[in-house]
């Protein structure tokens, strides 16, 4: 009898390994080709991290007094960490979640672990919950009334339009005096054929070391070409010479250019040559000080199409009063961001002052240094600021959906994105810009995470086993 016990036993915990072999073998190679997870924000996961820092959330589980289950995300942006279940190709990242004050959400994946890029992905867009934005005739985002095409009525978010086909004919080049600090993107028409900046740009030598300029040369989104200029050198410790680098795209065809200038904020713009007739910079201008190069203040002077800066001074002396057309602003104190936003219908370019300099400029448009200069290389972005209806936008452009009303102001939200198969984890990024200033919140109460890859056939199989292997191998050096 007891050797039937135990023979019985035996019989049993060996069905029981193999079925859970089995569920185990089926949970990381599921022959659907489909792995779905589906969990609460209470930080018990062992799939899904709780979102940090945790000085800009609330800590996973029970809020408002148990009101319901979640995190409360109160400060931009925050992070989490999945963990892969295997080798997959795709997940689709799914939010149950609400807004307080805060009409724009975006969620991205890191895709560069050593700049931190993410790809992001738009999940929320208040004003177009409106029902009288219907889907645009092409598909292509939403519309309202009717297909507009010119630029002041015409938006984007997360997508890309056509560029328009422009050129110039040629003329004399002329020299723009500026001060302009760090990185900047200058979007050109060419002229009589050709475009060509000369930038004259020192090194302040403000942090030890020499500074390599990238200039990043693109037609209509397309990379056409690079250069590159060494100033600077490991013993300067004072203003550097001003040194000239010309940039030039000969036999251009028709078509918006951009010239990516990047650089640190050690290196300055002191002037800009070019023969273009229009000319413009953006979305990031800074006025830089002029401390140990010129005694007299210059002040920051531009012509912009934007409705809504974001205002930012590092110095003492660049605490000022902002203006662009009938809007004012007033930086108070350093290293803090101040808002300006437009709320008149004027789509012209308005006038730019910054009586000191000094200061950093994101804008939702373009910035000129003459009204005669500004032109329009890509439609408007819709930001956090954005008030299509009052700025008179009627088409945006948009992959963005609107998302499943589950009531009570809860909605589920969507976004896919392509996986790296030599990743183990993934990490999420939710941007809610302008949530601290507004006082506002994003309530997230559960994920669903669902991975695709095709379903099993022997060569899919033969890869995916292939692809486990080389993941194990890295993982053990």
């Amino acid at each position: 009898m007891r050797r039937i016990f135990i023979i019985v036993f035996s019989l049993l915990f060996w069905a029981f390994a193999a079925w859970a072999f089995f569920w185990l073998l089926m949970q990381r190679f599921p022959p659907t080709g489909v792995a779905v997870f589906d969990i609460p924000l209470d930080g018990r996961s062992a799939w899904v991290d709780p979102f940090l820092p945790a000085e800009r959330v609330t800590s996973p589980g029970p809020q408002d007094d148990g009101a319901w289950v979640g995190q409360r995300i109160l400060q931009d942006p925050v992070y989490a960490s999945a963990r892969l279940p295997g080798v997959y190709e795709t997940v689709d990242v799914e939010l149950e979640f609400r807004t307080l004050r805060q009409p724009l959400l975006e969620i991205g994946l890191l895709r560069d672990e050593k700049t931190q890029q993410f790809e992001f992905r738009p999940i929320w867009f208040e004003p177009l919950q409106d029902p009288t934005w219907g889907a645009a005739p092409d598909a292509s985002g939403y519309a309202r009334n009717r297909l507009f095409q010119q630029a002041q009525t015409f938006a984007v978010w997360h997508a890309s339009a056509t560029a328009p086909l422009l050129t110039d004919p040629a003329r004399e080049p002329r020299t723009t005096r500026v001060s302009l600090r760090g990185s900047h993107d200058v979007y050109a028409v060419p002229a009589g054929g050709r475009v060509q900046f000369t930038f004259a740009v020192q090194d302040v030598n403000r942090a030890a070391g020499p500074d390599t300029v990238t200039f990043r040369l693109s037609r209509d989104g397309e990379e056409i070409g690079q250069d590159f200029l060494g100033i600077g050198g490991t013993r300067d410790n004072g203003m550097g010479p001003v040194v000239e680098k010309t940039v030039t795209i000969p036999n251009a065809l028709p078509g918006v250019y951009r010239i990516q200038m990047l650089a640190d904020d050690d290196v300055f713009i002191r002037s800009i040559t070019t023969d273009a007739t229009r000319w413009v910079l953006g979305p990031r201008l800074v006025f830089a000080d002029d401390v140990g190069f010129d005694a007299a203040v210059r002040p920051g002077i531009a012509w912009s199409n934007s409705r809504h800066l974001v205002l930012e001074t590092f110095h003492n002396e660049g605490l000022q009063e902002i203006v662009l057309g009938s809007a004012r602003a007033t930086l108070a104190r350093t290293h803090e961001a101040v808002r300006l936003d437009r709320v008149d219908a004027d789509a012209r370019p308005q006038k730019l002052q910054a009586p000191r300099g000094d200061v950093r400029i994101i804008g939702d448009g373009w910035f000129a240094f003459s009204p005669e200069a500004f032109f329009e290389p890509q439609p408007r972005r819709l930001t956090d600021a954005s008030d299509p209806l009052a700025e008179g936008v009627t088409d945006i452009r948009t992959p963005y959906m609107r998302p499943e009303d589950l009531g009570d102001g809860w909605v589920r939200a969507r976004a896919t994105f392509q996986l790296d198969p030599r990743a183990d984890r993934v990490r999420l990024a939710l941007s809610a810009p302008g949530v601290l200033s507004r006082s506002g919140a994003v309530d997230i109460r559960r994920v669903r995470l669902t991975y695709r890859r095709p379903p099993r056939s022997w060569p899919e199989w033969r890869r995916v086993i292939t692809e486990e292997l080389r993941n194990a191998v890295r993982r053990i050096r």
